[in-house]
């Protein structure tokens, strides 16, 4: 896929500069900046999410009622394992 893009002149050259100096051509040097840019915004979006949550578990009582924990204590001794 081609696409066009436009980038300050001084972030171009340092980009150049770069991908010569690592062997790699523009087009390499942008798929991976672009790859490992998008990379680390998922994995920060997914610890967001996770931080999310366990705020509100945090917030939230999650503990069983003393009645179904009883129950399933006893559901849990008299089964087979």
């Amino acid at each position: 896929m081609e696409t066009a893009i436009s980038l300050p002149n001084k972030l171009f050259y340092i980009a150049e500069k770069y991908a010569e100096k690592h062997g790699l051509s523009r087009n390499e040097l942008y798929a991976a900046a672009i790859s490992d840019f998008i990379e680390k915004r998922q994995e920060k979006e997914k610890n967001d999410i996770t931080r999310r949550i366990n705020e509100i578990c945090d917030a939230v009582d999650t503990s069983l009622n003393p009645q179904i924990s009883a129950a399933s204590r006893r559901l849990l001794r008299n089964a087979e394992w």
